[in-house]
């Protein structure tokens, strides 16, 4: 009985290596022939705002996006005694949850109810289905994201499509990044270029797979092949980025006169505070607690280099992140702060995603300066 084990596992994975092979046709070219993702444009296009030029960056984070979504969607809602409302922006760029978010960002405040339906109250149920033990050996991640694409592909409707080529005619762009994991570098994707050039149904397919690759987090969801490459997870290089895209953003200024002032504004999905917790002495424990504290080095390293390149720029820099709407492990959940989730998988938990939705709307609602402008 036992050889006979031995042989059917044997037999399993010899499967999985064949189901998992890559077909011919998805071998990434070599990295002398690799086309670049994008065409740097001559020009991202004029100010939206008399005087301004708005970024908005916005980062990885999981279910954590709830943060953001919930900050713009109170940054909408802002009283105009509180300071400057929410602006049309220029450019936005987001990683993993943050690239999700980004196109309903860039076409603004009319599409807030998308980002309501797809953060407020989310639980796992509404992202990923888990795969099956026995069938483990045949993928190469533990969850399938198929309702995931599925929401995204009934959210960017024809009339989103529309707008997005519509923003990219008019000079505004939107950018998503990941992780081309055959030749290891960080690539950034133009969207609103793809939603401009092909009709509806084409730019759709192009698109979500482009923020289906943006969001693959190894291991967790399966890798995304666009133009024979692999692709997963921005956030495994760059929680964060815009510089990657500075020549199209100085071409801006240049082709357009200096505007009075450029504003950069960051939205952190998570804390910039690490969280401490008692970590499980096991295999999987250890491993866990070893991707999540990777994780936040880069994160705190993409703001420092935003930050300097700011700097270095001129531009005002201002970030935001949920360090002061949630609560530390171990603490009661306030009306102002929301329960910090345990562990990972904790946040993919629809009490924490409404509570955590509604605190960052409320703080980008009603407080008098929502940001921050230090150097982490």
């Amino acid at each position: 009985m036992r050889g006979r084990r031995l042989i059917l596992l044997a037999a399993a994975f010899a499967l999985s290596a064949c189901v998992n092979a890559r077909p011919e046709d998805a071998l990434c070219p070599a990295s002398a022939d690799l086309v670049p993702s994008f065409a740097m444009p001559a020009k991202i296009g004029s100010p939206t705002s008399q005087g301004h030029l708005d970024i908005l960056v916005l980062s990885g984070g999981g279910a954590w996006g709830a943060y953001g979504a919930g900050f713009l969607t109170g940054w909408s809602e802002r009283k105009p005694s509180l300071g400057r409302p929410r602006p049309k922006f220029d450019v936005v760029t987001g990683v993993s949850t943050g690239a999700i978010i980004a196109p309903f960002a860039l076409l603004g405040p009319d599409y807030d109810n998308m980002l309501i339906d797809a953060y407020r109250g989310t639980g796992s149920n509404a992202l990923f289905e888990g795969r099956s033990i026995l069938t483990l050996p045949f993928w190469t991640s533990l969850n399938d994201p198929a309702p995931l694409e599925s929401g995204l592909d009934r959210m960017l409707t024809d009339d989103a499509i529309a707008e997005l080529g519509q923003a990219y005619k008019d000079g505004r762009s939107l950018w998503a990044g990941a992780v081309n994991f055959d030749s290891g570098k960080f690539t950034e994707f133009d969207i609103t270029e793809l939603a401009a050039d092909q009709p509806p149904e084409k730019a759709r397919g192009a698109i979500v797979d482009r923020l289906m690759a943006a969001s693959a987090i190894p291991g967790f969801f399966p890798p995304r092949f666009i133009n024979g490459c692999m692709y997963m997870d921005g956030g495994v290089r760059q929680n964060l980025f815009v510089a990657e895209i500075g020549e199209a953003i100085d071409a801006a200024i240049a082709n357009h006169g200096a505007p009075k002032d450029v504003s950069v504004y960051v939205v952190i999905n998570g804390t910039m505070a690490t969280t401490r917790r008692t970590v499980p002495d096991t295999l999987f424990g250890v491993g866990i607690r070893g991707f999540e504290l990777a994780g936040d080095q880069i994160q705190l390293a993409s703001l420092r280099e935003i930050y300097d390149y700011a700097k270095a720029k001129d531009f005002h820099l201002y970030w935001t992140s949920a360090d002061d709407v949630v609560a530390h492990e171990g603490k009661k959940e306030t009306y102002d702060r929301c329960s910090a989730p345990r562990g990972e998988m904790g946040q993919f938990n629809a009490r924490f995603t409404a509570c955590l939705f509604d605190a960052a709307k409320e703080k980008a609602r009603s407080r008098p300066f929502p940001w921050r402008t230090d150097r982490p």
